[in-house]
């Protein structure tokens, strides 16, 4: 059904990572047959499904990032040409996963300009997606929670290896975890997409304090007060950590918008944060395309009668956003003179009353320290906040908060621990600062897509966030 494509057989060099290493471990890779070239190309510790599944070797495709072999999946074209059927197949791995912990799903996919897939609108054309699904039985069961991402579709980028990463924290009852790469096809589309070198890493829980009540929606949305459409959600698709998530959209009428938001006391002088994920999906109401809805996080300083002083705001979802991708959202504010509270929004925007909606779930809102140290009473920290946007490219911005004056050095690494950059090497004033990485290296050359390591160090110690650069 499908024809061999010609070209180069594209094989990653390895450099030596002596150069430059990171004082933490990397995560061991928990796949079996990560590069699918077990006996000398083969599916091997991975279950198969559909009849789209196969390999791409040096005497086929030859399109490989690395070692002899790399995965080639398509449509099953069910019913085609006459009457065509929607058709999933794929490949998957399980483990038991401990609760609590963060799994990230990443590799590499490429979509080869001679068998490109067409269609631009992701969600009516082929595409092939990166999942992590939680279920509560170690076979069968029910999905408890899941986060995917589109690793190909038309939009991708052709002729080159592009980075994805997915990642999901795992639910308290979950028994079984599945790392599957899916290929849906609507229709009898041709095209097809490549992957190679995936990787399954377990990490640590987070271990941040949250001052919101109910953050993660466990049972309804109490604690929070709502305004327009807003609505518990209990959906596993809809849900980022069991059992419940918002849901967002528009009221459909002009100037009125929908939204929730929680207050906590405070006072002048300190830099506050706050995170949200956030998602749209193509199972139900995407906003995509030309949708021109989109949904903010705000941080609003209050004084004591409970006006408005100032806010802090970033978008967390519009139209550009990935499909179907839980995706974190950080925005950081310091609270001016009179402040007596906070107030965190989430806002869903619609400015010409387009359908569509959106999801959020884990929100958080914490204190990060004082810009002032002579204020006393609280701990002296440093804090390295999730870069934004992430993923990105070109460019990205890395915020961190500095509680006293200190030496301080900002740096990006590769997966292999080799130093690509220097965006801060010096000694800084206390209070929040503001970095930006433009994706080169320090020879000022483009860095490849991938996976990289920002790492602040201060006298105190150091800590890191991963990035991921796409282009």
């Amino acid at each position: 059904m499908k024809r061999l494509l010609s070209g180069p057989w594209l094989v990653l060099v390895v450099l030596s990572a002596s150069a430059a290493t990171l004082s933490t471990p990397a995560a061991a890779n928990l796949l079996t047959n990560p590069g699918f070239e077990a006996g000398g190309g083969s599916y091997s510790g991975w279950s198969t499904f559909g009849n789209g599944v196969q390999l791409s070797l040096p005497t086929g495709d030859n399109i490989i990032r690395s070692g002899a072999a790399a995965s080639k999946i398509y449509g099953g074209f069910v019913g085609c040409p006459g009457a065509p059927q929607f058709s999933v197949c794929g490949y998957f791995q399980s483990f038991t996963p401990t609760a609590g912990k963060v799994y990230e799903f990443s590799g590499y996919s490429y979509v080869s300009s001679g068998d490109p897939i067409s269609g631009t609108l992701t969600c009516a054309n082929n595409r092939c997606i990166a999942k992590l699904v939680f279920f509560n039985a170690p076979v069968g069961g029910s999905e408890m929670s899941s986060n995917e991402i589109v690793i190909g579709d038309g939009n991708s980028v052709t002729d080159q290896w592009n980075a994805f990463s997915v990642s999901a924290p795992a639910p308290a009852g979950a028994q079984r975890i599945e790392a599957l790469i899916l290929y849906l096809q609507p229709g009898c589309d041709p095209g097809a997409v490549f992957v190679d070198d995936v990787s399954l890493v377990e990490l640590p829980p987070p271990s941040e304090p949250n001052l919101l009540v109910n953050p993660s929606f466990n049972t309804d949305l109490s604690s929070w007060t709502t305004f327009g459409n807003v609505y518990y959600e209990a959906r596993s698709f809809a849900v980022r950590t069991p059992t419940g998530s918002a849901k967002l959209y528009s009221t459909f009428n002009p100037g009125s918008d929908s939204g929730m938001f929680q207050s906590v006391p405070a006072t002048p002088g300190w830099v506050w944060q706050l995170d949200a994920y956030s998602m749209t999906t193509c199972q139900e109401n995407p906003i995509t395309g030309t949708n021109d809805n989109f949904a903010t996080a705000v941080i609003s300083f209050r004084d004591a009668l409970d006006n408005e002083i100032t806010t802090s705001q970033t978008v967390i979802l519009d139209n550009t956003s990935p499909l179907g991708t839980w995706s974190k959202h950080t925005v950081t504010g310091t609270s001016p003179p009179a402040t007596a509270k906070v107030r965190a929004y989430i806002l869903f925007i619609s400015p010409s009353q387009a359908g569509g909606a959106m999801w959020v779930d884990d929100v958080s809102l914490r204190e990060l320290g004082q810009t002032d140290i002579s204020l006393p009473g609280r701990e002296r920290t440093f804090e390295l906040h999730q870069n934004v946007p992430n993923p990105f490219g070109p460019s990205t911005r890395i915020d961190f908060i500095l509680a006293q004056p200190d030496a301080v050095s900002l740096r990006v690494y590769d997966v292999a621990g080799r130093r690509i950059a220097t965006l801060v090497e010096g000694r800084l004033g206390a209070g929040p600062h503001s970095m930006t990485w433009d994706g080169r290296t320090v020879d000022g050359f483009s860095a490849s897509p991938g996976v990289y390591r920002c790492v602040l160090q201060t006298s105190a110690g150091q800590t890191a966030r991963s990035m991921l650069l796409i282009r």
